[in-house]
């Protein structure tokens, strides 16, 4: 091989390795850039979790309150036209998303564990409900055993243990909830359907319907005694159930809690404690 051949093999190799080293070098820059932008989108992430989950715990402590006044200056009723029932929100916004919260009266619907020991009337009100959505009349003694050898029920879905399939429990939770403590039915938030339940009486659940919005939510037992309308055992017209939704959507970021309420007597007065919480998170890819 000539000097000449000899110097043009040697530039030719430098040159190959000049640009292998560029390569490699604009490789590792494009892996920093890469992993700097990563570390920036999970400290984003981070940051919105946090705030969209101190948002969603606001939510809940505004239903707090709001409860907890209202057993002082109104003991005598729980109707929908109250305060604890306007502070929902539905996708307001916020800043980078929004916010929706939403409470609900537990009981409006059937406590399911009150037939553990509520007797006829109950164990013929859990028939009725089980007739009005459509369900089998057989069941209703295997949900008793389940309540009566296993109860108190935690949540609707271990009726799957009786034979229920997930869609039939779903068809329930409009009418059927589940509770810690024995408790009635509020006449004030129950459904027209729940009310012709608990008088046999459509005619009955729709005049009492028209009287509670005559009287701004609110029924009382003088409503019931001027219509000669008899009250039937488990009912009343105030409530210490309650739930709590709280949604956030924050950039990429959204979270929903879900707290149970109870409020009750304390030392100091009334106070409202959650004594169930669930919590779900999702964030976009």
């Amino acid at each position: 091989m000539s000097r000449q051949e000899s110097r043009e093999a040697r530039s030719g190799l430098i040159l190959v390795n000049v640009l292998f080293i560029v390569a490699l070098s604009a490789l590792v820059v494009l892996l920093m850039v890469s992993s700097q932008a990563d570390a920036i989108d999970r400290t984003v992430k981070l940051r919105e979790a946090s705030q969209a989950g101190v948002i969603a715990r606001s939510g809940e402590l505004s239903a707090v309150t709001a409860l907890r006044r209202d057993a002082v200056t109104a003991p005598e009723t729980d109707n929908a036209a109250e305060p604890w029932a306007a502070i929902q929100e539905q996708d307001i916004a916020i800043e980078g998303g929004t916010f929706s919260l939403t409470i609900t009266d537990d009981q409006a619907r059937f406590n399911l564990n009150t037939v553990a020991n509520g007797g006829l009337v109950t164990e013929d009100r859990l028939g009725k409900i089980l007739a009005a959505v459509g369900l089998r009349p057989a069941l209703r003694t295997p949900i008793i055993v389940l309540v009566r050898a296993g109860g108190p029920l935690a949540d609707l879905n271990q009726l799957t243990t009786v034979g229920l399939t997930p869609a039939e429990i779903d068809t329930l939770r409009s009418l059927v909830t589940v509770l810690p403590q024995d408790t009635g039915i509020n006449l004030n938030t129950a459904d027209e359907r729940m009310l012709a339940l608990l008088f046999d009486s459509p005619m009955t659940a729709s005049l009492l319907v028209r009287t509670r919005q005559r009287n701004r939510g609110a029924l009382t037992p003088q409503d019931l005694a001027r219509q000669s309308i008899y009250a039937p055992p488990g009912v009343g017209f105030t409530s210490n159930f309650f739930q709590v939704t709280s949604e956030v959507q924050v950039g990429d970021t959204r979270q929903r809690i879900v707290s149970s309420l109870i409020r009750q007597s304390g030392r100091r007065g009334p106070e409202v404690l959650v004594y169930s919480r669930r919590r779900t998170a999702t964030a976009s890819e």
